[in-house]
C-alpha cells in the first residue's frame, strides 16, 4: 500500500511539474520527508501530513485507496473529470468514449 501512495505523490507531482521542494514547500512539509515518501522509506505516515500532501497535489485522500490499477495520474484526471459530471452527461461522455476506444 505504501508503495503505491509513494508512485502515486511522485507521478502527480512530475506531471504537475513540481519540484520536490516546491511540494514541501506547498505541503508545510520537508525536502527530506517528501523525498523519504518517494522513495517509500516512511513507515509511519500521520494522516493529517498525509492529507496536507495529497491537497497540494489536487488529490484527494480517497484516490489513495482505490484499485493500484487505476491509480495513474491521467487516470485519475479523467476519474475526477467524470465524477463531477452530472449523472446524464457522465453516462453520455462514458458512451462516447467507448465508442471511441471500440473504433
Amino acid at each position: 500500500m505504501l508503495d503505491t501512495i509513494s508512485r502515486m505523490i511522485r507521478d502527480r507531482r512530475k506531471a504537475l511539474g513540481f519540484t520536490i521542494e516546491e511540494l514541501a514547500e506547498k505541503s508545510g512539509s520537508s525536502y527530506s520527508f517528501i523525498s523519504r515518501i518517494e522513495r517509500g522509506e516512511v513507515d509511519n505516515l500521520k494522516l493529517k501530513k498525509l492529507n496536507d500532501i495529497v491537497n497540494a497535489l489536487g488529490l484527494k485522500m480517497s484516490d489513495l485507496f482505490v484499485d493500484p490499477d487505476l491509480t495513474g495520474v491521467q487516470t485519475l484526471e479523467l476519474m475526477h473529470y467524470l465524477a463531477k459530471l452530472p449523472n446524464d452527461k457522465r453516462e453520455e461522455v462514458a458512451s462516447t468514449l467507448l465508442k471511441v476506444i471500440n473504433l
